[in-house]
């Protein structure tokens, strides 16, 4: 993407998820998504592991939420978060150090994305120390629906 790229802040919430711009940014967004992670982990993803198919209605439901939500936003966007949970799961999976920025691509979401099934499938949790707890899962659901659905590459996950 280009430097005019907007940096958006994806941040969870109880209720919702919510997409902002920087306060000082040339063009103000304020966005929120009709999705809790808590409450897709309270309501649909309810095993650590989740199962298949509760991973499966999970996407369909963010699905629902951010296809519509990407008329909303600015063409050229980057996002990021700061999400402890994330960060943990990311850093407990050794995709990134626990402390520090780090750009998360598309394809290291969806390897941690194809481990989540992994487990949800059967792969002993010996065999794979990624964080499966229903928060853990739906956050990263969300994320992966996010990158695929608003065509972006990446994520920034900051410290």
């Amino acid at each position: 993407m280009s430097d005019a790229s907007v940096w958006l802040t994806l941040r969870f919430q109880e209720l919702v998820a919510q997409v902002q711009s920087a306060p000082e940014a040339d063009l103000a967004v304020d966005l929120s998504l009709p999705l809790s992670a808590d409450a897709l982990a309270r309501e649909l993803l309810r095993h650590a592991p989740p199962s298949p198919l509760e991973i499966e209605r999970a996407i369909e439901r963010v699905e629902d939420a951010v296809m519509p939500a990407r008329a909303r936003l600015p063409a050229a966007l980057r996002l990021q978060t700061s999400d402890a949970r994330l960060r943990a799961m990311v850093g407990a999976a050794g995709a990134a150090r626990a402390d520090a920025p780090v750009w998360l691509g598309i394809d290291t979401v969806e390897q941690l994305f194809n481990r989540l099934v992994a487990r949800a499938q059967g792969r002993p949790a010996s065999q794979d120390p990624l964080p499966v707890d229903g928060p853990s899962a739906a956050r990263l659901v969300i994320v992966r629906e996010l990158l695929h659905h608003w065509r972006l590459d990446g994520l920034r996950l900051t410290a």
